[in-house]
Protein backbone atom coordinates (compact mmCIF):
# COMPACT_ATOMS: atom_id res chain seq x y z
CA UNK A 1 0.00 0.00 0.00
CA UNK A 2 1.28 3.43 -0.88
CA UNK A 3 2.27 5.60 2.04
CA UNK A 4 2.15 8.74 -0.10
CA UNK A 5 0.71 11.44 2.06
CA UNK A 6 -0.94 14.77 1.56
CA UNK A 7 1.54 17.11 -0.13
CA UNK A 8 -0.07 20.47 0.57
CA UNK A 9 2.62 22.49 2.40
CA UNK A 10 1.63 24.81 5.21
CA UNK A 11 2.46 28.02 3.34
CA UNK A 12 -0.09 27.13 0.65
CA UNK A 13 -2.94 25.84 2.78
CA UNK A 14 -4.37 29.34 2.93
CA UNK A 15 -4.93 29.15 -0.81
CA UNK A 16 -6.84 25.88 -0.46
CA UNK A 17 -9.96 27.71 0.65
CA UNK A 18 -10.27 28.92 -2.95
CA UNK A 19 -10.25 25.34 -4.28
CA UNK A 20 -14.08 25.27 -4.26
CA UNK A 21 -14.44 28.67 -5.97
CA UNK A 22 -16.29 29.08 -8.31
CA UNK A 23 -17.37 25.42 -7.93
CA UNK A 24 -16.49 22.35 -5.88
CA UNK A 25 -14.60 19.72 -7.91
CA UNK A 26 -15.73 16.93 -5.58
CA UNK A 27 -19.32 17.48 -6.72
CA UNK A 28 -18.56 16.73 -10.37
CA UNK A 29 -20.22 13.59 -11.76
CA UNK A 30 -16.79 12.15 -12.66
CA UNK A 31 -13.32 12.30 -11.14
CA UNK A 32 -12.14 15.88 -11.51
CA UNK A 33 -8.63 14.74 -12.35
CA UNK A 34 -9.77 14.15 -15.91
CA UNK A 35 -10.74 17.81 -16.13
CA UNK A 36 -7.25 18.62 -14.92
CA UNK A 37 -5.92 16.49 -17.79
CA UNK A 38 -7.98 18.47 -20.29
CA UNK A 39 -6.89 21.89 -19.03
CA UNK A 40 -3.28 20.77 -18.58
CA UNK A 41 -3.29 19.57 -22.17
CA UNK A 42 -4.51 23.00 -23.22
CA UNK A 43 -1.62 24.58 -21.31
CA UNK A 44 0.95 22.36 -23.03
CA UNK A 45 -0.60 22.99 -26.46
CA UNK A 46 -0.61 26.74 -25.80
CA UNK A 47 3.14 26.55 -25.19
CA UNK A 48 3.67 25.95 -28.93
CA UNK A 49 4.42 29.63 -29.70
CA UNK A 50 7.37 29.34 -27.31
CA UNK A 51 8.46 25.94 -28.62
CA UNK A 52 10.75 25.50 -31.58
CA UNK A 53 7.89 23.88 -33.51
CA UNK A 54 6.22 27.28 -33.36
CA UNK A 55 9.27 29.54 -33.56
CA UNK A 56 10.88 27.71 -36.48
CA UNK A 57 8.34 28.86 -39.06
CA UNK A 58 8.96 32.49 -38.09
CA UNK A 59 12.72 32.22 -38.54
CA UNK A 60 12.94 33.54 -42.10
CA UNK A 61 10.58 36.42 -41.29
CA UNK A 62 12.61 37.43 -38.24
CA UNK A 63 15.81 37.30 -40.30
CA UNK A 64 14.27 39.64 -42.86
CA UNK A 65 12.79 42.00 -40.23
CA UNK A 66 16.01 42.31 -38.22
CA UNK A 67 18.55 42.10 -41.04
CA UNK A 68 20.44 39.28 -39.30
CA UNK A 69 22.00 36.20 -40.86
CA UNK A 70 20.78 32.71 -40.02
CA UNK A 71 23.87 32.07 -37.88
CA UNK A 72 23.30 35.33 -35.99
CA UNK A 73 19.64 34.58 -35.32
CA UNK A 74 20.52 31.05 -34.20
CA UNK A 75 23.07 32.45 -31.76
CA UNK A 76 20.54 34.99 -30.45
CA UNK A 77 18.06 32.14 -30.02
CA UNK A 78 20.67 30.20 -28.06
CA UNK A 79 21.49 33.13 -25.77
CA UNK A 80 17.84 33.90 -25.04
CA UNK A 81 17.09 30.23 -24.40
CA UNK A 82 20.13 29.81 -22.17
CA UNK A 83 19.10 32.75 -19.99
CA UNK A 84 15.60 31.31 -19.83
CA UNK A 85 16.99 27.95 -18.74
CA UNK A 86 19.06 29.48 -15.96
CA UNK A 87 16.12 31.37 -14.39
CA UNK A 88 13.53 28.62 -14.89
CA UNK A 89 14.31 26.79 -11.60
CA UNK A 90 13.19 29.90 -9.71
CA UNK A 91 9.85 29.67 -11.53
CA UNK A 92 9.57 26.06 -10.39
CA UNK A 93 9.95 27.10 -6.78
CA UNK A 94 7.33 29.79 -7.33
CA UNK A 95 5.00 27.12 -8.74
CA UNK A 96 5.40 25.02 -5.61
CA UNK A 97 4.67 28.11 -3.51
CA UNK A 98 1.58 29.53 -5.26
CA UNK A 99 0.23 26.39 -6.95
CA UNK A 100 -0.57 25.52 -10.54
CA UNK A 101 -3.71 27.66 -10.71
CA UNK A 102 -2.06 31.02 -10.16
CA UNK A 103 1.06 29.93 -12.01
CA UNK A 104 -1.07 29.16 -15.07
CA UNK A 105 -2.41 32.72 -15.08
CA UNK A 106 1.11 34.13 -14.68
CA UNK A 107 2.51 31.98 -17.50
CA UNK A 108 -0.39 32.59 -19.91
CA UNK A 109 -0.35 36.36 -19.55
CA UNK A 110 3.44 36.35 -19.75
CA UNK A 111 3.47 34.35 -22.98
CA UNK A 112 0.82 36.59 -24.54
CA UNK A 113 2.88 39.69 -23.73
CA UNK A 114 6.01 37.94 -25.05
CA UNK A 115 4.34 37.25 -28.40
CA UNK A 116 3.44 40.91 -28.72
CA UNK A 117 7.07 41.80 -28.09
CA UNK A 118 8.17 39.34 -30.79
CA UNK A 119 5.72 40.82 -33.30
CA UNK A 120 7.39 44.21 -32.85
CA UNK A 121 10.94 42.88 -32.51
CA UNK A 122 12.26 45.15 -35.28
CA UNK A 123 10.63 48.12 -33.55
CA UNK A 124 12.34 47.04 -30.33
CA UNK A 125 15.66 47.02 -32.19
CA UNK A 126 15.01 50.54 -33.46
CA UNK A 127 14.06 51.65 -29.95
CA UNK A 128 17.28 50.26 -28.52
CA UNK A 129 19.25 51.89 -31.28
CA UNK A 130 17.70 55.28 -30.56
CA UNK A 131 17.96 55.04 -26.77
CA UNK A 132 21.44 53.62 -26.41
CA UNK A 133 24.28 56.13 -26.70
CA UNK A 134 26.28 55.88 -29.89
CA UNK A 135 29.39 54.88 -27.94
CA UNK A 136 27.70 52.28 -25.72
CA UNK A 137 30.03 49.54 -26.95
CA UNK A 138 32.98 51.46 -25.52
CA UNK A 139 31.46 51.69 -22.03
CA UNK A 140 33.72 50.20 -19.33
CA UNK A 141 31.35 47.30 -18.66
CA UNK A 142 30.85 46.42 -22.34
CA UNK A 143 34.20 47.25 -23.89
CA UNK A 144 35.98 44.01 -22.86
CA UNK A 145 33.48 41.93 -24.87
CA UNK A 146 32.71 44.47 -27.62
CA UNK A 147 35.00 42.65 -30.01
CA UNK A 148 33.17 39.37 -29.49
CA UNK A 149 29.81 41.08 -29.95
CA UNK A 150 30.85 42.50 -33.31
CA UNK A 151 32.46 39.22 -34.32
CA UNK A 152 29.33 37.16 -33.75
CA UNK A 153 26.79 39.86 -34.65
CA UNK A 154 28.35 41.91 -37.46
CA UNK A 155 24.90 42.77 -38.85
CA UNK A 156 24.07 44.82 -35.76
CA UNK A 157 24.31 44.32 -31.97
CA UNK A 158 21.03 46.11 -31.23
CA UNK A 159 19.09 43.89 -33.65
CA UNK A 160 20.66 40.86 -31.99
CA UNK A 161 19.81 42.22 -28.53
CA UNK A 162 16.17 42.66 -29.54
CA UNK A 163 16.09 39.06 -30.81
CA UNK A 164 17.62 37.82 -27.54
CA UNK A 165 14.95 39.61 -25.49
CA UNK A 166 12.12 38.24 -27.64
CA UNK A 167 13.46 34.69 -27.53
CA UNK A 168 14.14 34.87 -23.79
CA UNK A 169 10.54 35.85 -23.07
CA UNK A 170 8.76 33.35 -25.29
CA UNK A 171 11.03 30.49 -24.22
CA UNK A 172 10.71 31.27 -20.51
CA UNK A 173 6.94 31.65 -20.48
CA UNK A 174 6.13 29.23 -23.31
CA UNK A 175 8.50 26.29 -23.40
CA UNK A 176 9.34 26.60 -19.72
CA UNK A 177 6.35 27.63 -17.62
CA UNK A 178 3.33 26.67 -19.73
CA UNK A 179 4.68 23.15 -20.18
CA UNK A 180 5.74 22.73 -16.55
CA UNK A 181 2.32 23.84 -15.28
CA UNK A 182 0.57 21.19 -17.37
CA UNK A 183 2.91 18.37 -16.43
CA UNK A 184 2.99 19.16 -12.72
CA UNK A 185 -0.81 19.46 -12.55
CA UNK A 186 -1.31 16.00 -14.05
CA UNK A 187 1.46 14.53 -11.92
CA UNK A 188 -0.23 15.71 -8.73
CA UNK A 189 -3.68 14.31 -9.55
CA UNK A 190 -2.76 10.79 -10.70
CA UNK A 191 -0.67 7.90 -9.49
CA UNK A 192 -1.90 4.50 -10.69
CA UNK A 193 -3.38 6.03 -13.85
CA UNK A 194 -0.62 8.57 -14.43
CA UNK A 195 0.58 6.83 -17.58
CA UNK A 196 -2.90 6.64 -19.09
CA UNK A 197 -3.64 10.26 -18.18
CA UNK A 198 -0.51 11.49 -19.92
CA UNK A 199 -1.14 9.20 -22.89
CA UNK A 200 -4.64 10.63 -23.33
CA UNK A 201 -3.19 14.11 -23.01
CA UNK A 202 -0.62 13.15 -25.60
CA UNK A 203 -3.21 12.60 -28.34
CA UNK A 204 -4.14 16.27 -28.88
CA UNK A 205 -0.69 17.42 -27.77
CA UNK A 206 1.15 15.27 -30.30
CA UNK A 207 -1.30 16.19 -33.04
CA UNK A 208 -0.94 19.89 -32.27
CA UNK A 209 2.86 19.86 -32.10
CA UNK A 210 3.13 17.78 -35.24
CA UNK A 211 0.74 19.96 -37.23
CA UNK A 212 1.96 23.30 -35.81
CA UNK A 213 4.75 24.03 -38.36
CA UNK A 214 2.47 23.23 -41.26
CA UNK A 215 -0.56 25.10 -39.85
CA UNK A 216 1.43 28.15 -38.78
CA UNK A 217 3.13 28.31 -42.16
CA UNK A 218 -0.33 28.41 -43.75
CA UNK A 219 -1.55 31.03 -41.26
CA UNK A 220 1.45 33.25 -41.98
CA UNK A 221 0.87 32.92 -45.70
CA UNK A 222 -2.77 33.91 -45.22
CA UNK A 223 -2.54 36.85 -42.80
CA UNK A 224 1.15 37.71 -42.36
CA UNK A 225 3.65 36.81 -39.66
CA UNK A 226 2.91 39.72 -37.32
CA UNK A 227 -0.83 39.12 -37.46
CA UNK A 228 -0.22 35.42 -36.74
CA UNK A 229 1.60 36.31 -33.51
CA UNK A 230 -1.25 38.65 -32.48
CA UNK A 231 -3.77 35.86 -32.97
CA UNK A 232 -1.69 33.45 -30.87
CA UNK A 233 -1.31 36.10 -28.15
CA UNK A 234 -5.08 36.54 -27.99
CA UNK A 235 -5.71 32.79 -27.77
CA UNK A 236 -3.18 32.28 -24.98
CA UNK A 237 -3.77 35.54 -23.10
CA UNK A 238 -7.56 35.32 -23.05
CA UNK A 239 -8.35 31.65 -23.58
CA UNK A 240 -5.73 29.85 -21.48
CA UNK A 241 -5.78 32.44 -18.69
CA UNK A 242 -9.54 31.93 -18.31
CA UNK A 243 -9.30 28.13 -18.40
CA UNK A 244 -6.49 28.00 -15.88
CA UNK A 245 -8.16 30.39 -13.45
CA UNK A 246 -11.52 28.61 -13.60
CA UNK A 247 -10.58 24.94 -13.76
CA UNK A 248 -7.06 24.21 -12.49
CA UNK A 249 -6.61 23.02 -8.90
CA UNK A 250 -3.32 22.30 -7.19
CA UNK A 251 -3.95 18.89 -5.59
CA UNK A 252 -6.91 16.55 -5.16
CA UNK A 253 -6.45 16.71 -1.37
CA UNK A 254 -7.13 20.46 -1.42
CA UNK A 255 -10.51 19.66 -3.00
CA UNK A 256 -11.44 16.89 -0.60
CA UNK A 257 -10.49 14.20 -3.11
CA UNK A 258 -7.70 11.64 -3.45
CA UNK A 259 -5.34 10.74 -6.27
CA UNK A 260 -6.95 8.74 -9.09
CA UNK A 261 -10.34 9.29 -7.42
CA UNK A 262 -9.94 6.17 -5.27
CA UNK A 263 -10.42 6.58 -1.51
CA UNK A 264 -7.29 5.78 0.49
CA UNK A 265 -9.01 3.03 2.46
CA UNK A 266 -7.67 -0.47 3.09
CA UNK A 267 -10.44 -1.97 0.96
CA UNK A 268 -9.78 0.34 -1.97
CA UNK A 269 -6.03 -0.18 -1.76
CA UNK A 270 -6.48 -3.95 -1.70
CA UNK A 271 -8.75 -3.82 -4.74
CA UNK A 272 -6.43 -1.46 -6.62
CA UNK A 273 -2.89 -2.28 -5.47
CA UNK A 274 -0.28 0.38 -6.10
CA UNK A 275 2.54 -1.04 -8.21
CA UNK A 276 4.78 1.95 -7.59
CA UNK A 277 4.24 3.37 -4.09
CA UNK A 278 5.88 6.56 -2.89
CA UNK A 279 7.88 5.97 0.29
CA UNK A 280 9.88 9.20 0.36
CA UNK A 281 9.23 12.75 -0.83
CA UNK A 282 12.49 13.90 -2.39
CA UNK A 283 13.60 17.50 -2.15
CA UNK A 284 15.05 19.19 -5.20
CA UNK A 285 18.59 18.80 -3.81
CA UNK A 286 18.10 15.09 -3.14
CA UNK A 287 16.71 14.50 -6.61
CA UNK A 288 19.60 16.34 -8.26
CA UNK A 289 22.01 14.12 -6.34
CA UNK A 290 20.67 10.92 -7.93
CA UNK A 291 21.77 9.12 -11.08
CA UNK A 292 18.11 8.50 -11.93
CA UNK A 293 17.36 12.20 -12.26
CA UNK A 294 20.31 12.89 -14.53
CA UNK A 295 19.77 9.86 -16.75
CA UNK A 296 16.15 10.83 -17.36
CA UNK A 297 16.97 14.52 -17.74
CA UNK A 298 19.89 14.03 -20.12
CA UNK A 299 17.92 11.67 -22.36
CA UNK A 300 15.00 14.09 -22.48
CA UNK A 301 17.44 16.94 -23.12
CA UNK A 302 19.11 15.13 -26.01
CA UNK A 303 15.75 14.48 -27.63
CA UNK A 304 14.79 18.14 -27.12
CA UNK A 305 18.10 19.31 -28.60
CA UNK A 306 17.73 17.17 -31.72
CA UNK A 307 14.08 18.03 -32.36
CA UNK A 308 14.73 21.72 -31.69
CA UNK A 309 17.64 21.81 -34.11
CA UNK A 310 15.67 20.13 -36.89
CA UNK A 311 12.52 22.21 -36.29
CA UNK A 312 14.39 25.52 -36.14
CA UNK A 313 16.23 24.86 -39.41
CA UNK A 314 13.54 22.73 -41.02
CA UNK A 315 13.32 24.79 -44.22
CA UNK A 316 17.10 25.03 -44.67
CA UNK A 317 17.58 21.38 -43.70
CA UNK A 318 14.87 20.31 -46.13
CA UNK A 319 16.38 22.39 -48.94
CA UNK A 320 19.80 20.80 -48.34
CA UNK A 321 18.12 17.40 -48.57
CA UNK A 322 16.19 18.21 -51.75
CA UNK A 323 12.82 18.81 -50.07
CA UNK A 324 10.45 21.74 -50.49
CA UNK A 325 9.29 23.72 -47.44
CA UNK A 326 5.92 21.93 -47.43
CA UNK A 327 7.54 18.49 -47.77
CA UNK A 328 9.98 19.20 -44.97
CA UNK A 329 7.42 20.60 -42.51
CA UNK A 330 5.12 17.63 -43.12
CA UNK A 331 7.71 15.47 -41.40
CA UNK A 332 6.31 16.55 -38.02
CA UNK A 333 2.79 15.71 -39.15
CA UNK A 334 3.84 12.16 -40.02
CA UNK A 335 5.26 11.65 -36.54
CA UNK A 336 1.71 11.39 -35.18
CA UNK A 337 1.17 7.94 -36.68
CA UNK A 338 4.06 6.53 -34.65
CA UNK A 339 4.10 8.78 -31.59
CA UNK A 340 0.50 8.14 -30.49
CA UNK A 341 0.69 4.31 -30.48
CA UNK A 342 4.07 4.56 -28.75
CA UNK A 343 2.62 6.77 -26.00
CA UNK A 344 -0.22 4.35 -25.25
CA UNK A 345 2.14 1.36 -25.28
CA UNK A 346 4.46 3.20 -22.90
CA UNK A 347 1.50 4.15 -20.68
CA UNK A 348 0.57 0.48 -20.34
CA UNK A 349 4.11 -0.35 -19.29
CA UNK A 350 4.14 2.47 -16.72
CA UNK A 351 0.69 1.82 -15.23
CA UNK A 352 0.18 -1.92 -15.47
CA UNK A 353 3.56 -3.61 -15.22
CA UNK A 354 6.59 -3.73 -12.99
CA UNK A 355 8.96 -3.44 -15.94
CA UNK A 356 11.83 -1.15 -14.83
CA UNK A 357 11.94 2.26 -16.44
CA UNK A 358 15.56 1.50 -17.34
CA UNK A 359 14.22 -0.56 -20.22
CA UNK A 360 12.28 2.40 -21.49
CA UNK A 361 15.34 4.62 -21.13
CA UNK A 362 17.44 2.25 -23.23
CA UNK A 363 14.68 2.08 -25.84
CA UNK A 364 14.44 5.84 -26.24
CA UNK A 365 18.23 6.15 -26.42
CA UNK A 366 18.32 3.62 -29.25
CA UNK A 367 15.41 5.35 -31.00
CA UNK A 368 17.16 8.73 -30.87
CA UNK A 369 20.25 7.15 -32.43
CA UNK A 370 18.08 5.59 -35.14
CA UNK A 371 16.46 8.96 -35.79
CA UNK A 372 19.87 10.55 -36.29
CA UNK A 373 20.79 7.88 -38.82
CA UNK A 374 17.50 8.46 -40.62
CA UNK A 375 18.15 12.21 -40.79
CA UNK A 376 21.56 11.53 -42.31
CA UNK A 377 19.78 9.81 -45.21
CA UNK A 378 16.74 12.09 -45.19
CA UNK A 379 16.93 12.59 -48.95
CA UNK A 380 16.22 8.89 -49.57
CA UNK A 381 12.85 7.13 -49.10
CA UNK A 382 14.37 4.68 -46.60
CA UNK A 383 15.96 7.48 -44.58
CA UNK A 384 12.73 9.49 -44.58
CA UNK A 385 10.74 6.50 -43.27
CA UNK A 386 13.42 5.61 -40.71
CA UNK A 387 13.34 9.19 -39.40
CA UNK A 388 9.58 9.08 -38.96
CA UNK A 389 9.61 5.70 -37.19
CA UNK A 390 12.55 6.34 -34.86
CA UNK A 391 11.83 9.96 -33.91
CA UNK A 392 8.13 9.15 -33.67
CA UNK A 393 8.94 6.33 -31.24
CA UNK A 394 11.30 8.47 -29.20
CA UNK A 395 8.71 11.26 -29.15
CA UNK A 396 6.07 8.92 -27.74
CA UNK A 397 8.35 7.67 -24.98
CA UNK A 398 9.62 11.22 -24.38
CA UNK A 399 6.12 12.38 -23.47
CA UNK A 400 5.63 9.55 -20.99
CA UNK A 401 9.01 10.00 -19.33
CA UNK A 402 8.61 13.77 -19.05
CA UNK A 403 5.18 13.49 -17.44
CA UNK A 404 5.30 10.28 -15.40
CA UNK A 405 8.86 9.40 -14.40
CA UNK A 406 9.66 12.31 -12.06
CA UNK A 407 6.59 11.98 -9.78
CA UNK A 408 7.09 8.20 -9.68
CA UNK A 409 10.73 8.49 -8.71
CA UNK A 410 10.68 11.58 -6.47
CA UNK A 411 7.10 12.13 -5.22
CA UNK A 412 4.81 15.18 -5.42
CA UNK A 413 5.76 17.48 -2.56
CA UNK A 414 8.54 19.27 -4.47
CA UNK A 415 7.50 18.28 -7.97
CA UNK A 416 7.45 21.85 -9.28
CA UNK A 417 11.05 22.51 -8.28
CA UNK A 418 12.25 19.11 -9.51
CA UNK A 419 10.35 19.34 -12.80
CA UNK A 420 11.59 22.87 -13.44
CA UNK A 421 15.18 21.69 -12.88
CA UNK A 422 14.67 19.00 -15.51
CA UNK A 423 12.93 21.49 -17.78
CA UNK A 424 15.80 23.91 -17.30
CA UNK A 425 18.23 21.30 -18.60
CA UNK A 426 15.94 20.60 -21.57
CA UNK A 427 15.67 24.32 -22.31
CA UNK A 428 19.45 24.74 -22.13
CA UNK A 429 20.05 21.78 -24.43
CA UNK A 430 17.41 22.99 -26.87
CA UNK A 431 19.29 26.29 -26.96
CA UNK A 432 22.38 24.49 -28.20
CA UNK A 433 20.59 22.52 -30.91
CA UNK A 434 20.00 25.26 -33.52
CA UNK A 435 23.49 26.72 -33.04
CA UNK A 436 25.07 23.27 -33.23
CA UNK A 437 23.28 22.59 -36.51
CA UNK A 438 23.90 26.03 -37.98
CA UNK A 439 27.58 26.43 -37.10
CA UNK A 440 28.25 22.72 -37.52
CA UNK A 441 26.90 22.85 -41.06
CA UNK A 442 29.08 25.90 -41.74
CA UNK A 443 32.25 24.36 -40.29
CA UNK A 444 31.81 20.71 -41.33
CA UNK A 445 30.11 21.36 -44.65
CA UNK A 446 26.91 19.36 -44.18
CA UNK A 447 24.19 18.45 -41.72
CA UNK A 448 25.10 14.78 -42.15
CA UNK A 449 28.54 15.40 -40.67
CA UNK A 450 27.01 17.10 -37.64
CA UNK A 451 24.65 14.18 -37.06
CA UNK A 452 27.49 11.68 -37.37
CA UNK A 453 29.37 13.38 -34.53
CA UNK A 454 26.20 13.53 -32.41
CA UNK A 455 25.68 9.76 -32.55
CA UNK A 456 28.06 9.32 -29.62
CA UNK A 457 25.57 11.05 -27.28
CA UNK A 458 22.71 8.51 -27.34
CA UNK A 459 25.27 5.71 -27.12
CA UNK A 460 26.65 7.14 -23.87
CA UNK A 461 23.16 7.66 -22.44
CA UNK A 462 22.17 4.11 -23.30
CA UNK A 463 24.99 2.89 -21.06
CA UNK A 464 23.86 5.22 -18.25
CA UNK A 465 20.30 3.93 -18.49
CA UNK A 466 21.45 0.38 -17.76
CA UNK A 467 22.48 1.48 -14.26
CA UNK A 468 19.37 3.55 -13.50
CA UNK A 469 16.99 2.38 -10.75
CA UNK A 470 13.92 3.82 -9.05
CA UNK A 471 15.28 5.61 -5.96
CA UNK A 472 12.05 4.88 -4.05
CA UNK A 473 13.25 1.29 -3.64
CA UNK A 474 15.88 2.48 -1.16
CA UNK A 475 13.12 3.62 1.21
CA UNK A 476 10.61 0.81 0.76
CA UNK A 477 10.19 -2.37 2.79
CA UNK A 478 13.19 -4.67 2.70
CA UNK A 479 12.70 -8.10 1.16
Amino acid sequence: MSIEHQTEPSHRRGLSRWANVPFAPRRWPFFYGWMIVAVSTGSIVCSIPGQTAGVGVFTDHLIAALGLTRDELSLAYMIGTLISGFILPYAGRLLDYIGVRLMSVFASLGLAASLLVMSYVDGLADFLQSRLPSDWLTAPVVEPIAGLIWRFFPSGPTAAAAAVVAFLLIRFFGQGNMTTVGRVAMGRWFNRHRGMATAISGVPTTAAFSAAPWLLAGLIAAVGWREATWLMAAIVGVGMTTLGLLFLRNTPEACGLSMDGTPLTAEAQKKHPDLHPIYHEFTRRQALGSLSFWTITLILSLHAMLITAVAFHITAFGEAMGKTDIQATRLFLYFVFVTLPARFAASYVIDRTRIPLAWMLTTISAAIAGGMVGLMFFDTPAGFVLTIIMLGLSGGIFGMLADASLPRFFGRAHLGAISSAAMSAMVLSSALGPVLFSYGQTWLGSYQAVLLWMLSLPAALLVMSLFTRNPQHRYGPKP
